[in-house]
């Protein structure tokens, strides 16, 4: 058991392919499961599928078995995630109240509500014998209310976990979170965006340039009649963008623990939090979502400094350069990078000893630049002298 439940762990570690005709999906399985995900251009560049699926036929490495080839991708190293006595973390089912229940050492996870017994066992597999002996923190990534917020941190101070359980036992959760902050989120920003969007139920209907059609679930997207990658995608390119975007900050606000700091006003969830500077956020229905990044007071106790920010991206950089986890001295601003693009362009236009792979070289650097640029008001385009 303790075998399996590792092996679910370290799914990367090996490649299994049923069919070794298609080296192009060959190389499209492979990638996938050693990265686990990639980008648009690596899903459109054939070539290099069929280089990578060739080179791990032409391996030999691969094991028959009766469900097809297997192969151990060596360089991502085996980790032992359970130790056979404490379970380790495991994907959220849905439950309103998350338990990390700690002692010598060990941490148990606990999904409340649940049946007692899943608490008795949780302490049992810690070796502890009372929960009092334990350090019990309690996150709720539910949009609850500031009384129920309030009850459920109480409970870290007395411990009082069966108590709590009970107590969500008698409350229907299912009514307030019918719609999650994702799908409140969706239609927020696309109605913003001039879309007209109707929910289905399971998916959301998005008109595009008022006739085509197509519909949303989580972050997929596809066409209505479900062949989304038979057609051409420069039309709801922008849209998939902005669906990606959204999914990307809620899946994070999700699974994100409240900020713990004192004098804080306002229900923010902590995203990430590195060399005394924290990333945040807060949800408000109405007006959707609000970033900020802080400094850590000396003590660790408070934030300070904060910068407010509605975009994410920004918020993003914001915490990265002020972290520490990004030079600044080695980032462009927008005007910089204006000025580069227009000495590429006129090197392409005015030097003639470029060879062809330069003048292909600096095209795609242009491009490259003009991606990174804030979209502005056409303009006309000054042609810089030497």
């Amino acid at each position: 058991m303790k075998n399996i439940i590792n092996l679910t762990y370290n799914l990367a570690r090996f490649t299994l392919i049923e069919d070794t005709d298609d080296v192009e999906r060959v190389g499209l399985i492979h990638m996938l499961n050693i990265r686990g995900a990639l980008s648009e251009s690596e899903y459109q560049n054939k070539e290099w599928l069929v280089t990578e699926g060739r080179k791990l036929l032409e391996s030999d490495k691969g094991i028959d078995t009766e469900y097809g080839k297997l192969f151990i991708n060596e360089d991502i190293p085996f980790e032992e995630n359970f130790n056979g006595t404490t379970f380790p973390p495991y994907l959220y089912n849905g439950s309103p109240v998350a338990v990390d229940i700690g002692y010598m050492g060990l941490t148990e996870m606990v999904e409340l509500p649940c049946e007692e017994i899943a608490i008795k066992k949780a302490l049992c597999r810690l070796g502890a014998d009372d929960i009092l002996d334990c350090k019990v923190e309690v996150d709720s990534t539910w949009d609850i209310t500031d009384e129920w917020s309030e009850r459920i941190s109480e409970v870290e101070k007395t411990k009082d976990l069966f108590g709590l359980n009970n107590l969500l036992k008698t409350v229907d959760f299912s009514v307030k979170q019918h719609e999650s902050i994702f799908q409140k989120e969706l239609v927020r920003r696309l109605c913003g965006e001039g879309y007209t969007v109707t929910n289905d139920g399971d998916w959301f209907t998005v008109m595009l340039n008022g006739e085509s059609v197509v519909k949303i679930s989580d972050k997929d997207i596809l066409y209505t009649d479900g062949n989304f990658y038979d057609k051409d995608k420069s039309e709801v390119s922008p849209l998939s963008q902005i669906v990606r975007e959204i999914y990307g900050y809620c899946a994070a606000y999700d699974k994100s623990a409240p900020l713990k700091a004192e004098g804080l006003s306002g229900k923010y969830r902590c995203l990430s939090e590195f060399n005394g500077t924290v990333l945040a956020a807060k949800y408000n229905e109405e007006y959707g979502f609000e970033f900020v990044t802080w400094d850590r007071t000396i003590d660790g106790k408070a934030v300070c400094q904060g910068k407010y920010f509605e975009d994410y991206d920004a918020a993003k950089e914001n915490f990265a350069v002020r972290s520490g986890l990004i030079d600044e001295n080695k980032l462009f601003d927008t005007d910089e990078l204006e000025w580069l693009g227009k000495c590429v362009k006129f090197t392409v236009r005015h030097n003639g000893d470029l060879k062809f792979d330069d003048c292909e070289f600096l095209e795609k650097l242009n491009e490259k630049i003009s991606e990174n640029i804030p979209e502005q008001q056409p303009s006309d385009e000054l042609e810089m002298l030497m």
